[in-house]
């Protein structure tokens, strides 16, 4: 007893950021951040596109390429690294804007960039259990707000990393399908100051400090090299044993799709795998890194390429904290 994925949509922001306007906005040489830093362009949100506006224009997508509705829906997952607002929880805001039937259980889940491949996992689980017929995983991801902020003097690997985007996954219960195997999860919590944004919860309490004091805390803050050099350390081991699990080698795999971290990290993907290039799922250049939403708006953009049904695809990610996530699905 696993699961089908039955329908997928995305939204991507109207707004695109060109490499040149990058460059404009970070003070740097024409050329720079697509040379450097490895940008085409970005889906940067409007004001007017917030996170529970794109996820619900993704559930819409997704809904329209199926015979299903809401009402035929038993579970939302809102599975998001960034938050709309910190109360209520997003799955409920998303359910209100699409005008949801009463009655449809939801929760938010976050394990930040592998926020997605959680809640698949899970999923396998609940239908094991035979709790649900269909559950909808949504993925909302505002970034560039707090890495394109202009309170700050921008930092030039963050700015041109992050982009914005949503994507909805609708899974259906099946008896003969084999769901989503070789999950393998780890966290080496050694890694968690690598990357942070320490305001917006209870540890820095903006009712204790000032507003440039917390306005401050609310920034991104990465440890590019540190965080790279850790992954690389930990990853092969890592996915050896996932693999291992079901006695799979890469070459018995169709497709890699990473997590799009950075430039780097995809170049430096095929060696830290064993994966060949032309294996890895690589849209860095237009979609960058839209934090939880980049594994599902890269799978549904593969499941609308031809000749990949039923090919394999073996998702895999990082995320801070440090953890690393995969597992394999067929299309």
């Amino acid at each position: 007893m696993a699961f089908d994925i039955v329908s997928s949509g995305i939204y991507l922001p109207k707004n695109r950021w060109s490499s040149e306007q990058m460059d404009a906005f970070l003070g740097l040489p024409v050329g720079t951040a697509k040379k450097r830093f490895g940008v085409a362009y970005r889906h940067v949100a409007g004001e007017m596109e917030s996170a529970i506006d794109m996820g619900r224009m993704a559930v819409e997508d997704c809904l329209s390429r199926t015979e299903f509705s809401l009402s035929d829906i038993d579970l939302v997952i809102y599975a998001s690294g960034t938050h709309h607002q910190s109360l209520p929880y997003d799955a409920s805001a998303l359910l209100a804007a699409l005008d949801a039937p009463f009655g449809i259980e939801s929760f938010d889940l976050n394990s930040t960039c592998l926020s997605f491949l959680t809640a698949l996992d899970l999923s396998h689980s609940l239908f094991l259990a035979k709790r649900y017929q269909r559950i909808l995983i949504v993925t909302s991801e505002v970034a560039t707000g707090v890495t394109l902020n202009r309170s700050f003097p921008p930092q030039q690997e963050t700015a041109t990393l992050f982009a914005d985007g949503a994507a909805a996954f609708l899974l259906e219960a099946n008896e003969q399908s084999v769901g989503f195997i070789a999950r393998r999860f780890e966290t080496h919590h050694s890694g968690y100051k690598y990357c942070q944004i320490p305001g917006g919860g209870s540890f820095h309490n903006p009712h204790r400090i000032s507003h440039d004091e917390n306005l401050n805390l609310c920034r991104f803050f990465m440890d590019g090299k540190n965080l790279f050099r850790k992954v690389a350390q930990v990853l092969p081991t890592f996915l050896k044993a996932g693999l291992e699990s079901v006695q799979l080698t890469p070459a018995d795999i169709d497709y890699l799709l990473p997590h799009q971290a950075s430039f780097r990290a995809l170049a430096k993907m095929p060696k830290m795998t064993g994966f060949a290039a032309e294996q890895v799922i690589n849209r860095f250049p237009t979609l960058g890194n839209q934090v939880a939403a980049s594994i599902p708006i890269n799978l549904h953009l593969l499941r609308q390429e031809p000749d990949t049904k039923g090919k394999s695809v073996l998702l895999m990610g990082s995320a801070a904290g440090l953890s690393l996530g995969m597992g394999l699905i067929y299309l």
